[in-house]
């Protein structure tokens, strides 16, 4: 568990634009963009203890409008997706959002000081798709080797949608743990489940 929740925590960094900048270089920007939101998080420590609100609030608003989770959410859907109605996607969208939105401000309440260092730029060419390599670093604990997906959307920019850690997907295990839901009782059992998930208020870190 606490392996997981390090990675989710990787992952927002590489969506959150903490600097007002972006590259066109998606190695660049996760890199810029994760160390700058690391000092962000480890300023804003005391706020967060005292108020997960805030902590909820600074997801939605910073890191949420850089991650495409539409995207993310038609691929957790997969060839399924075909066969639901488009008022029922749109509620899915909407509610995938908001169940990451809540998954991310659990995860992010965990940081603690945590390093990560990432492969040098590739060559992307035209690629609309990249793979960026990361290593979690913490004193005395194992490295987590990551991959971050990141997609170029119509508008021309870098948008996270899937991370690998330890050869573990995010979008396939969603996938896996939502289809079966899909096919035995409809579209609806995954919306009400994220609902469910989405409506817990967060805790007050200790």
């Amino acid at each position: 568990m606490l392996k997981s929740i390090k990675v989710v925590i990787l992952m927002l960094t590489i969506s959150f634009n903490a600097s007002g900048m972006e590259s066109d270089n998606p190695y660049v920007f996760v890199k810029d963009v994760a160390s700058a939101t690391f000092a962000k998080m480890k300023q804003d420590q005391a706020i967060i203890k005292k108020d997960p609100q805030v902590l909820r609030q600074i997801v939605e608003q910073q890191l949420m409008p850089h991650v495409d989770h539409t995207y993310a959410a038609l691929s957790v859907l997969g060839t399924q997706a075909k066969d639901i109605p488009r008022e029922k996607l749109d509620q899915f969208f909407e509610q995938f959002r908001l169940y990451l939105l809540t998954t991310y401000s659990a995860s992010l309440s965990s940081y603690t000081n945590q390093i990560v260092e990432f492969e040098p730029s590739r060559p992307i060419e035209n690629k609309k798709i990249v793979s960026v390599k990361g290593t979690i670093k913490e004193a005395g604990k194992p490295d987590i080797r990551i991959t971050f997906q990141v997609r170029r959307n119509k508008e021309n920019q870098w948008k996270a949608f899937d991370l690998v850690a330890e050869g573990i997907s995010m979008v396939q295990s969603k996938r896996a743990e939502f289809a079966p839901m899909i096919r035995q009782k409809g579209i609806d059992s995954v919306i009400e489940f994220m609902q469910q998930k989405s409506t817990k208020q967060p805790k007050t870190a200790k």
